[in-house]
């Protein structure tokens, strides 16, 4: 084990903490909630044509329903395609053998057909399938075996889904490339050599293959929209609290993860939120952007951008006035406070792990070892100030909402990064920095293809909603999605 590794990160830790010790805090904050809003939200032959399982959930539905394709088609096809990228570093288990009799058995159901039944999923490998190891990508669980399946991976069966395996992540979910020193890294479809985002990126992998028609996965500091942005698909994160964690390993000993769906369309997401949620308010509503009033936070997310990056989202955000929205600056100030949250979030993390870590420090990489026992030298009132800043932090996304429905800027500042050069890019650093304040806050948030760099690298726009609202944020992402169609 490396002193020197751990002393520089504890180092980092210690000059954070300093920082926070000469912030003005103001008093002490309230316990950290939200109040619920009102409904309205506002605070051919498929089997010859392109396979089904790059298309929507509703379409593959149809198709069954007229007897075109069969349950144990979508899912061969699925297979199929995974078989073709077995050395992209997509999954962990393959589950063929299981899914094809899941499959046949949804074949032969006539009754009690669910929304999502016979439709071909994956699941994050940080999320408990019954008889696989849950790994989280590293070998201090590889013994791990799951006896029951997370409650959102029970969901999804009853509602009829199909799951065909579980998929790669950064190790321990704790990162944002998906580049694993032990289960590979995880090749970017859209982008190749480049990174498909973290943790989630085996997940999102495998929806922009068609590997599926959705998959789950877990969202701490971006996991879900970082992945999906540098994929070209739409990633969910809801609001904390609506979707139950049970069954998944944590990161976090607050209140900072959340589970939600990748998918090609935000009606696939609303689906998906459907049966992993249960149905909330305004889940049937539909909205157009006219009149909408788009929040652009110029001080922290708007600045400092990849100038390709820039130039696609503000187009993207071109298209949304020209729909009818009304973009509007307001402020959201928190760059002095979010790079101090991580005195808190590796305190937490230090709890989690360390036991692990005397149990068997060789099996962690030694990079997020050493990151992980620094934790371990947060003095206290330096974790108690990181909280207060997690507040302040709070306080003002909520006062960006007020008077907006929702909130827009790009999802990550930067483009992917090249897999060959993740140890040494500093961009790297700031793939999370757009991300993160909203698992800090709680909000609904969607990441949404907005187009590409002129190298062909993914750009995602971030939508950020009003707490509980989700349904809400999504008619409007639907709207947005739309406007941002090519042709439209």
């Amino acid at each position: 084990m490396s002193a020197l590794g751990v002393d520089a990160a504890a180092d980092h830790l210690h000059a954070l903490a300093a920082r926070l010790r000469e912030l003005p805090l103001g008093e002490a904050p309230g316990a950290l909630t939200f109040t619920p809003v009102s409904g309205d939200g506002r605070h051919g032959d498929h089997r010859h044509s392109r396979p089904l399982s790059n298309g929507s959930i509703a379409d593959a539905r149809a198709a069954m329903d007229a007897g075109e394709v069969s349950a144990a088609e979508l899912t061969e096809q699925a297979l199929a395609v995974a078989g073709e990228h077995a050395d992209d570093a997509i999954f962990i288990h393959l589950t063929a053998s299981a899914a094809r009799a899941q499959a046949a058995e949804a074949d032969r159901s006539a009754r009690a057909r669910g929304p999502l039944h016979g439709i071909p999923v994956t699941v994050k490998n940080n999320l408990d399938v019954a008889g696989l190891p849950t790994t989280c990508g590293s070998p201090v669980f590889a013994d791990r075996l799951a006896t029951s399946d997370a409650e959102v991976v029970r969901r999804l069966r009853a509602a009829g889904a199909v799951v065909v395996g579980t998929t790669n992540l950064h190790e321990m979910a704790f990162g944002s490339t998906s580049v694993n020193p032990h289960t590979g890294a995880v090749a970017n479809p859209r982008a190749p050599g480049h990174v498909a985002g973290g943790s989630s990126g085996g997940s999102a992998a495998a929806v922009a293959l068609g590997i599926g028609f959705a998959s789950l996965g877990t969202d701490a500091a971006g996991s879900i929209r970082m992945p999906a942005s540098c994929c070209g698909v739409v990633g969910l994160k809801p609001t904390h609290g609506t979707v139950p964690l049970r069954g998944m390993v944590p990161t976090s000993m607050t209140h900072v993860d959340h589970i939600g769906p990748l998918t090609t369309s935000v009606a696939d997401a609303r689906l998906l939120l459907d049966v992993i949620a249960g149905p909330g308010p305004g889940a049937g509503d539909a909205a157009g952007l006219d009149g909408v009033a788009v929040g652009l936070p110029e001080a922290y997310f708007w600045t400092g951008l990849d100038s390709d990056v820039e130039s696609v989202c503000r187009a993207a955000i071109g298209c949304l006035a020209a729909a009818g929205a009304r973009p509007t600056p307001v402020a959201c100030d928190i760059g002095e406070l979010m790079p101090l949250l991580a005195v808190a979030m590796f305190a937490e993390a230090h709890v989690l792990h360390a036991p692990l870590i005397a149990a068997g420090p060789d099996r962690y990489s030694p990079a997020l070892r050493d990151r992980l026992l620094a934790g371990g030298t947060v003095l206290g009132h330096d974790y108690v100030r990181a909280l207060r800043a997690r507040r302040l932090v709070v306080d003002r996304i909520a006062a960006a909402l007020e008077g907006v429905d929702l909130l827009a800027m790009p999802t990550m500042p930067v483009p992917p990064v090249r897999i060959a050069d993740v140890d040494d890019d500093p961009r790297v650093a700031l793939m999370a920095r757009h991300t993160s304040p909203f698992n800090q806050s709680g909000h609904p948030v969607i990441s949404l293809p907005a187009g590409a760099t002129p190298d062909g690298l993914p750009v995602g726009l971030q939508l950020v909603g009003h707490p509980y609202a989700d349904r809400r944020l999504l008619a409007l992402a639907e709207a947005a999605e739309a406007a941002l169609a090519p042709g439209t």
